[in-house]
């Protein structure tokens, strides 16, 4: 059992998805309370506590809503996603930096969280150079980041892309001055990423879910040593806004204990 990071990040762009899923309607106006009310009652539920969660990331709409007391009253560190999504190429796109990190600051997060998406063998060294030239004054900060260069999970070439991924992760942190945690795509090739976990420089490797079911994430993370979760849709699968308190709760609780169990 490990306890992990539960990934609550969504942003304008992919809430409508979440909240379809969750069945719950919405408009253009509305979708952010909505998406929020959905959070709030994900956070509320009995197993969402620092037994089995040690952190969450949070989108700024949802630390404006006053979410971070309530995750510190639990215990559960809060991250803070700086970034403004991607380029067509994988890369981040363009933002200001420096306005996240003093709002990450000044709000009480633990860290923050930026995301790439690894489309080809050819982009790895741009998007990982990318996200350690950012993590390297997010850290100088004061805060703890979470590198996130995602391999997507229907390529058809995702375990050469992974071999490329782990290679030059460890080039950039021979030459990267601090601390962070890895988010990464489940491997094809079985502990591929144990070096990554053993370096002083990485405080964690966590894996993301990436649009697996919770079952097929959870077989994924526990063939892999040392590595716990920052899950996702596999947190929330499962949830509708129509459940009861009860039915509700079970079923989150039944995430969370599978996921829990599957990470170590």
């Amino acid at each position: 059992m490990s306890r992990f990071i539960a990934a609550m990040d969504h942003s304008g762009g992919s809430t409508g998805g979440v909240l379809e899923r969750y069945e719950q309607e919405y408009t253009e106006d509305t979708k952010m309370e909505k998406v929020h009310a959905m959070r709030l009652r994900m956070v509320n539920s009995p197993d969402f506590n620092d037994k089995n969660i040690w952190g969450a990331i949070l989108y700024s709409d949802t630390v404006e809503r006053g979410m971070v007391p309530l995750l510190k009253a639990k215990g559960i560190e809060a991250f803070l996603k700086v970034d403004s999504g991607c380029r067509p190429d994988g890369t981040l796109k363009e933002f200001e930096l420096a306005p996240m990190i003093g709002y990450a600051v000044r709000e009480g997060c633990y860290g923050t969280k930026m995301r790439s998406i690894v489309k080809h063998s050819d982009t790895v060294k741009l998007v990982v150079n990318q996200q350690f030239s950012k993590a390297k004054r997010i850290f100088d900060a004061g805060l703890m980041p979470i590198v996130e260069p995602e391999v997507p999970i229907d390529s058809s070439k995702k375990e050469v892309i992974e071999r490329h991924l782990v290679s030059y992760l460890k080039t950039a942190l021979q030459g990267y001055d601090g601390k962070c945690i890895l988010k990464l795509t489940p491997p094809e090739e079985t502990n591929l990423y144990s070096d990554l976990v053993n370096h002083p420089k990485v405080e964690k490797v966590v894996f993301l879910s990436g649009g697996y079911s919770t079952n097929e994430a959870c077989n994924r993370l526990g063939l892999n040593d040392n590595v716990t979760a920052s899950f996702s849709r596999a947190l929330s699968e499962g949830l509708t806004h129509g459940q009861t308190m009860f039915e509700f709760n079970a079923k989150i609780s039944s995430n969370i204990k599978m996921i829990s169990n599957a990470g170590s």
